[in-house]
């Protein structure tokens, strides 16, 4: 009878087990469903993956409690702004997390339609919120429409998107409840301060990013001339 649960169940029932059988069930279980699976890799509890054949995950990495990563195509009709990235190295819609990372427990990582590409060695901490694709407040084609609704439950006719795929450096460091925004490029050895949200720009290495919205407030290593 437990073998003829239906797969849906199994899924909650590995997706919820604590401990090292479940940590071991989860990877055996992911390995087979993403794109690609590294060596050493932790996926703890309550951890959820939007279509897995989109995202990467490589060696030694932690993917804390209750992490949602959603990946994929988006390819509706809806009205769209899309922002560039020179930065970004992989197909869009694809989630590609580096060596070495640890995702803090709660973070959300929305790489839908356009992508994100975390380098080695990042961290990223609870609660942080990552989107490469969202809803915009307006239409850009005809601002003074007011049929255009904030959110995906209204006709694709009333909606208006915003996307563009996000790259995080390496050895980039994201503090506390940070909200990264689409289109966003941060280069190698930057830290980004608790409560920071990041919108589209330029931002040099090593910097310390901080603020609503966010600019660059010091230097995060003082590397002398």
């Amino acid at each position: 009878m437990i073998l003829n649960l239906p797969i849906d169940v199994w899924l909650m029932l590995i997706t919820y087990l604590p401990g090292p059988v479940g940590n071991k069930l989860r990877y055996l279980l992911w390995r087979k469903r993403l794109k690609y699976l590294g060596k050493n890799v932790r996926i703890d509890t309550g951890v959820y993956f939007q279509n897995p054949k989109f995202i990467s995950i490589d060696d030694n990495c932690w993917i804390d409690r209750n992490v949602m990563i959603l990946a994929g195509l988006d390819n509706s009709k809806r009205e769209k702004i899309v922002l560039k990235n020179r930065e970004f190295k992989v197909e869009p819609g694809v989630v590609f997390i580096g060596k070495n990372i640890h995702i803090g427990p709660a973070c959300i990582i929305s790489g839908i339609s356009a992508g994100i590409y975390i380098s080695d060695n990042c961290g990223l901490s609870a609660n942080c919120k990552v989107y490469a694709f969202s809803s915009h407040y307006r239409s850009i084609k005809n601002p003074a429409d007011t049929n255009i609704c904030f959110g995906p439950m209204v006709p694709h006719i009333c909606q208006c998107l915003i996307e563009g795929p996000i790259f995080l450096g390496t050895n980039t460091g994201i503090a506390l409840n940070v909200v990264i925004l689409p289109g966003v490029a941060i280069p190698e050895n930057c830290f980004v301060a608790i409560n920071s949200v990041v919108g589209y720009g330029r931002y040099n290495p090593n910097s310390i990013i901080s603020g609503n919205p966010a600019k660059k407030t010091g230097e995060r290593f003082k590397i002398s001339e």
